[in-house]
């Protein structure tokens, strides 16, 4: 389980190219919002506490949406949300 956390710490510590037109901001606004509103990320009682949450959380998202991002894209939905809501050291 530490080796996966720090796989994953690493992997969004690079830099991250996504899909050329991906606007991870937009992709959030017009989907995530179909499903709740910005109060689930900033809520007290919140399910994700880490990076590695976040990260299965958007996954899961992306699959009952049916999506389909691409790996960076996914990396780039979580590097937004961390950086506007959770804030969560890398």
């Amino acid at each position: 389980m530490k080796t996966l956390l720090a796989t994953l710490l690493l992997v969004l510590s690079l830099p991250v190219t996504a899909s050329a037109n991906f606007d991870s901001h937009r992709f959030i606004q017009e989907k995530c919002s179909s499903c709740h509103d910005e109060q689930v990320y900033i809520r007290p009682n919140r399910r994700v506490q880490n990076l590695a949450q976040l990260d299965a959380q958007v996954r899961r998202c992306d699959a009952n949406l049916g999506t389909s991002l691409f790996n960076e894209d996914i990396a780039a939905v979580v590097e937004h949300l961390n950086q506007r809501y959770y804030r969560f050291e890398p």
